[in-house]
């Protein structure tokens, strides 16, 4: 089970390393964050992001993974924090549910990734990858 979970995150996450260079949120884009309350960390630049079933924005910081996570952690102390399978992600529902709890709400997972300078040309110091992901029933 923790080796297909692991599987499942990476599959999620190379799906979302499409792409060269940093793309410019999008006004429509960023209306759509704006209206589910969830803040872009002030220190980031938006990479790129999805829509579909699911609608996800990445971004990335050149600010350690900690302070992002403490930063996102005060925004929203009443989430659920799902650190399993090597992961983090700060989700908008119930502790302790696992994959099937946290999938089909709003979460943010943050990570070290140290490609980042290679897949969106971005400066090698920009290591901190944030994903925000919405399931589209929460975007509608």
């Amino acid at each position: 089970m923790k080796n297909i979970m692991l599987l499942v995150l990476t599959c999620c996450i190379l799906t979302l390393t499409y792409g060269v260079s940093a793309e410019e949120l999008s006004a429509e884009r960023a209306q759509v964050l704006k209206q589910t309350g969830i803040p872009i960390y002030p220190a980031s630049t938006y990479v790129n992001g999805t829509t579909g079933d699911i609608t996800s924005f990445r971004f990335a910081s050149s600010d350690n993974v900690k302070k992002v996570r403490d930063w996102y952690r005060k925004k929203f102390p009443q989430w659920a924090l799902n650190s399993e399978y090597g992961s983090w992600i700060l989700y908008n529902g119930k502790s302790g549910g696992g994959p099937a709890e946290y999938m089909s709400k709003h979460q943010i997972l943050i990570m070290e990734n140290k490609n980042l300078q290679q897949w969106f040309g971005l400066p090698a110091s920009m290591t901190t990858e944030v994903i925000i992901s919405l399931p589209m029933t929460m975007t509608e």
